[in-house]
């Protein structure tokens, strides 16, 4: 439409308005518009058509490139006829190479093997020549050039080979260990070890047995076997479980805590006076003595040797950490003088651990025994780590205590011995009263008595290693959590008599549960709580659930039975206080609402005696609750309070009397005027939370142009048949 209105406007441009000649006019501008058509087709014939024109080159082209395309398929043909032909012509050339490879290589195979038995045949010869030469370095060189060759021939195939090697291998460490280790000890009768650092030396004599010392020293890290740079401390501890993780030191630290057993053993074992298994804490404090002396002397003397040989502990991710920083910094020397002093460790725990294993299994059934060797050993745990910074994922005494039967019987004496201080707590006469009061929370000596009771048993718990005997004690937690509550609860008299600081103890044990959510360690265990049942999930193929995966805390059970008694408390609270206000409200429930004088000023207002007694009886106690518990918590119990005293004002006084206008005036003054200003202390919004009760009222005077909307048309009937001026016949729009 809009073509044809510029079509036209042009063709009334061009012609104008004036009639004369019309059609001459027309007929030119006709013959004008014929001419542009004309000019306009050729054009584009010559665009399109024409020898110069872009369709035609295009067109050109496509010709052009399927000529070519037509062309290579046929060479590619003609390749294939020819390649097909000179394989088939030179299959039997191909088969006699392949033929001549397979042997070629099969020759080489076998001249690498042979060169490998030449090279550990040569080394070996080596090795004996220079032991009997006394040239030491040779032969520790020879020994590890025999090391190299079985790590590199560890991952071929020829495993007669690699199983002969590793055997020659084992052959010379028994017989370079030997060598060795019968001068290193002479060396240590020669500087009276274990000597105390404060006996006096000759300091020449010394330097000279410490530069031996430290050769015998390199020599015993160097020839220890390439699989594993460590040896077992006796053949004993080979068939332990228990002792596993504890034989993995090198030979010179083996040789130095030789004396160290024998003393450990001769002391703490037999009939000794000083084997008392009531006195843990003897044998303890000796090892953590003998760190603490020897520390000094592991660096001096052992710390150069290790630097040299760039000697590490076993895989340990907290070792590469501090690898990393420390070399980062420039403190490698500490780092050794940290791996020296948690390998000395290491070999001094293993006589710590045979010693609690044999106690804790002999003395099972001597509760007071059992759990005081139980307690010196988390002391002892906690010391290392703390003072020797000895590292977490290392072999650690409470492997013991998690030992089946020892964990078992552990737990059950946490257990115990938590219900015996539990009850103790519950039965102090001082548990309600309250020590801290904050806008947050209000903290009573019961609920602080069981919290500090929780924290200790996670700090005897955190050391241990394996998540899953955490996760068994956190179970142990939730269940005295729960036991509590049910306790602080079930005492009806003592419920009724001490709610507030019942309701107090709840709201803080639950804020302090959600706090400690947040803390690394309970993190952990949510971590690999949500772990373990993702993989019970997928074993039994189970529905999917979400609620661990949905989990904030590992105590959100806690928590939400916590918050439920919480709620179910604050409904009691309230109850005992609407009983009196109710018992408050007798005479104002039969004052005579149907004989009241109007009010025609409201600024004259005044409520009435029975009225003025219900409301302050109400106010002082929303104030005395208010004092004495958290604004969390009163925040939840004023509306509660606001919505049933609507309800009986409601209830049991507009629905229960007869009013008159005056009446109704007063009854709407005393709920705007006394009634919502209790609430606004709380709220800059009151009326939502008495909104019924209002527009009661409000349809009860009568007021115009008043429409309710949370009353029903019910309701509204019922309401304007207690007014006495035939309020029945009234209608509200």
């Amino acid at each position: 439409m809009s073509e044809h209105s510029t079509t036209l406007v042009t063709i009334n441009e061009e012609l104008g308005d004036n009639f004369d000649n019309l059609i001459d006019r027309c007929t030119e501008y006709r013959l004008v518009l014929l001419k542009q058509n004309r000019d306009v087709t050729e054009q584009i014939k010559s665009r399109v058509l024409g020898g110069n024109s872009c369709m035609a080159k295009l067109l050109s082209q496509v010709r052009d490139q399927r000529q070519a395309v037509v062309s290579l398929r046929t060479d590619v043909e003609l390749l294939k006829s020819k390649y097909a032909k000179f394989k088939q012509e030179t299959e039997n050339v191909r088969s006699v190479f392949q033929k001549l490879i397979e042997d070629l290589k099969f020759k080489c195979n076998r001249m690498i093997y042979f060169s490998c038995l030449q090279c550990v045949s040569s080394e070996s010869n080596k090795i004996r020549t220079n032991l009997m030469s006394r040239r030491d370095n040779e032969a520790v060189m020879s020994y590890q050039a025999l090391c190299e060759l079985s790590l590199v021939m560890n991952t071929m195939p020829c495993k007669h080979l690699v199983s002969f090697i590793n055997k020659v291998i084992n052959y010379w460490h028994c017989i370079l260990e030997r060598y060795f280790s019968e001068d290193f000890e002479i060396i240590l009768k020669q500087i009276n070890w274990p000597f105390t650092m404060t006996e006096p030396n000759d300091n020449a004599k010394l330097d000279n047995l410490k530069q031996s010392f430290q050769r015998l020293a390199s020599f015993l890290i160097k020839v220890q076997l390439p699989k594993n740079d460590y040896i077992d401390i006796n053949e004993q501890s080979q068939t332990s479980l228990l002792m596993e993780h504890f034989t993995h030191i090198s030979i010179p630290i083996t040789k130095l805590i030789v004396p160290f057993r024998k003393r450990f053993f001769f002391h703490f074992t037999g009939k000794k006076q000083t084997n008392r298994p009531d006195k843990p804490e003897w044998f303890l404090s000796r090892i953590l003595s003998w760190i603490r002396d020897y520390r000094e002397f592991m660096m001096d003397w052992l710390g150069p040797v290790y630097k040299e040989n760039d000697k590490r502990l076993a895989d340990s991710q907290v070792v590469n950490l501090l690898l990393v920083y420390f070399v980062a910094c420039g403190y490698f020397f500490l780092f050794l003088f940290l791996i020296l002093q948690h390998e000395f460790i290491i070999g001094l725990l293993q006589s710590v651990v045979i010693k609690l294993d044999t106690d804790l299994s002999h003395f099972q059934l001597e509760d007071v025994v059992f759990s005081h060797i139980v307690d010196e050993t988390l002391a002892f745990e906690h010391e290392l780590r703390k003072v020797y910074n000895y590292p977490n994922d290392y072999p650690s005494v409470t492997e013991v205590l998690t030992q089946a039967h020892i964990f078992f019987k552990w737990i059950n004496m946490e257990r115990k011995y938590a219900y015996i201080k539990m009850d103790d707590i519950l039965q102090n006469k001082d548990q309600w009263k309250v020590l801290v009061v904050d806008s947050h929370y209000c903290m009573t000596a019961c609920a602080d008595s069981f919290l500090t009771l929780l924290n200790t048993m996670s700090d005897r718990y955190n050391i241990l290693r394996q998540p899953r005997h955490k996760l068994q004690f956190l179970k142990l937690q939730t269940d005295l959590l729960e036991e509590f509550k049910q306790k602080i609860i079930g005492d009806e008299n003592q419920s009724y008599e001490y709610l507030t600081e019942i309701l107090c103890t709840l709201h803080y044990i639950s804020y302090i549960l959600y706090n400690w959510g947040t803390n690394m360690h309970f993190l952990s265990l949510l971590n690999y709580k949500c772990e373990l049942e993702i993989e019970v999930r997928t074993r039994s193929e189970s529905e999917r659930t979400d609620v661990l995966e949905t989990a904030e805390t590992v105590f959100d059970d806690s928590i939400r039975s916590y918050n439920l008694s919480i709620d179910n408390l604050l409904n009691i609270q309230c109850e005992d206080i609407m009983t009196e206000v109710k018992r408050s409200a007798k005479q104002y429930k039969r004052d005579k609402w149907h004989i009241m004088s109007s009010i025609t000023d409201e600024s004259k207002y005044s409520i009435t005696d029975s009225g003025w007694i219900m409301y302050e009886t109400f106010t002082k106690n929303l104030n005395t609750l208010n004092k004495s518990i958290p604004i969390s918590l009163f925040n939840k119990c004023w509306p509660i309070l606001a919505s049933k005293l609507s309800t009986f004002i409601f209830n049991d006084i507009l629905l229960a009397n007869m009013f008159n206008k005056g009446g109704a005036q007063h009854l709407l003054c005393d709920v705007r005027y006394k009634l919502l200003p209790i609430f606004s202390k709380y709220t800059a919004k009151p009326s939502i939370y008495i909104d019924r009760l209002l527009e009661a009222c409000r349809v009860l005077c009568f007021e115009p142009n008043f429409k309710p909307v949370t009353l029903t048309q019910n309701e509204v009937s019922e309401i304007l048949l207690r007014r006495i001026e035939h309020g029945n016949s009234f209608e509200i729009e």
